[in-house]
């Protein structure tokens, strides 16, 4: 094995969100958690992950947590995940995490990358079981993941991601597939936590108001109402 195989091997493997338990408390610095004006993005991003399947980044009808990390961003990269590990399983979340790998020494052996990462999310996928069933999702987690890999610059340019950034980016869409928020430095995961369950509280509320129209609607017509989603997880208390 070659000294740039054996080290490619090795960084790969941290490029996915590890196998860790959630913190009791998602941990958050003192430093302000940098946002960036929303890019007008109105239309659907799609991409290949590294499934092999072609997906929709901003999918219409859930909240997705884009999540975008590099060489140097792998340790927020893995606390960002945990700290989203409550939603997960829930129908209407989806967590992307997009590995900006241009100008990296992993676009020599993209196949070795993209193998090896395939073998970090089965082994994720076990440790996610526990959260889909807490959400009334037995299926399998590992068709849920979703890690793209961007060798040359497919997809982060559509995002606004500028090359050469060290910091772990994130950007939250709303059911519609519209930015919610952009971050272009993401370090708070309170707030993060925050925010997804705030976007989610805010689609579920929409739903139950369409259903509950839907129904009056249709008058004297027996109608079977959409199947809820499961209660959502205790908003954190906020500290003085």
């Amino acid at each position: 094995m070659t000294v740039v195989r054996a080290l490619l091997l090795g960084g790969a493997a941290l490029f996915l969100i590890a196998l860790e338990p959630l913190p009791a408390e998602p941990a958050s610095t003192n430093a302000p958690t940098a946002t960036e004006p929303l890019v007008p993005i109105k239309r659907k991003i799609k991409a290949v992950n590294v499934d092999g399947r072609s997906v929709v980044v901003n999918r219409p009808g859930v909240i997705t947590l884009l999540i975008g990390t590099g060489e140097d961003s792998q340790d927020g990269a893995r606390l960002a995940g945990a700290t989203v590990y409550p939603f997960q399983g829930r129908p209407d979340f989806q967590l992307v995490v997009v590995v900006d790998l241009r100008d990296s020494v992993a676009t020599w052996v993209p196949t070795v990358v993209l193998s090896t990462m395939r073998s970090n999310l089965d082994r994720e996928a076990i440790g996610l079981k526990p959260w889909f069933v807490k959400n009334g999702n037995n299926s399998d987690p590992r068709k849920n993941q979703c890690v793209i890999a961007d060798f040359s610059g497919t997809i982060c340019p559509l995002l606004g991601w500028q090359a050469g950034s060290d910091d772990l980016r994130g950007i939250l869409f709303d059911a519609d597939g519209m930015e919610i928020k952009r971050w272009s430095k993401l370090e708070d995961m309170t707030k993060l936590q925050e925010d997804v369950h705030a976007a989610l509280e805010a689609l579920v509320k929409t739903n139950e108001a369409k259903s509950t129209g839907a129904v009056k609607s249709q008058g004297t017509k027996v109608i079977q109402p959409p199947k809820p989603p499961p209660p959502l997880p205790p908003a954190k208390a906020k500290k003085d």
